[in-house]
């Protein structure tokens, strides 16, 4: 029982820290974290700078992707 407890009230902080500092990274209130599918797969690659095609830098203007912008040379579009 105290262990569930525990795992709650560690759940919580972390949740409010996470809401905390969300202003700080430029987070909209509300809605979902990711435009599109393709928009939570280009953001889960991983590395400093995953891969971006064409197609996703299109699609990144028409649904307004937001977050921490990653600036790409024309050399290193796929």
């Amino acid at each position: 029982m105290r262990r569930k407890v525990g795992l709650v009230i560690v759940g919580l902080v972390v949740a409010g820290g996470l809401g905390a500092c969300a202003k700080d990274y430029g987070i909209k209130d509300g809605g979902s974290h990711f435009a599109s599918w393709t928009h939570l797969r280009f953001s889960t690659r991983g590395g400093d700078k995953p891969a971006l095609t064409k197609e996703e830098r299109e699609l990144a203007k028409q649904e307004g992707w937001w977050g921490t912008p990653v600036v790409y040379s024309i050399d290193e579009l796929e």
